[in-house]
C-alpha cells in the first residue's frame, strides 16, 4: 500500500541483498562465536581444579 505522496525508491541488487541479509549476519555470528570461545576457554583452564558435587557423581 502506497501513501499519498510516496515514491518507491530502487529495489536491491540480489548481490546487495545477499550481502546485508545472509553474508553480514553470517560474518557477525562467526566473530562473537569466535570471541565468546576464547573468553570461555580462559575461564575453562582457570578452572582446573578438584571435581564438585555437581559435574562429579561420588
Amino acid at each position: 500500500m502506497i501513501e499519498d505522496g510516496t515514491v518507491a525508491g530502487e529495489g536491491l541488487t540480489y548481490l546487495e541483498s545477499f550481502t546485508y541479509f545472509v553474508l553480514a549476519p553470517t560474518v557477525l555470528f562467526v566473530v562473537i562465536s569466535f570471541f565468546a570461545y576464547i573468553t570461555a576457554k580462559e575461564v575453562r583452564g582457570k578452572k582446573k581444579g578438584k571435581p564438585n558435587s555437581l559435574t562429579n557423581i561420588e
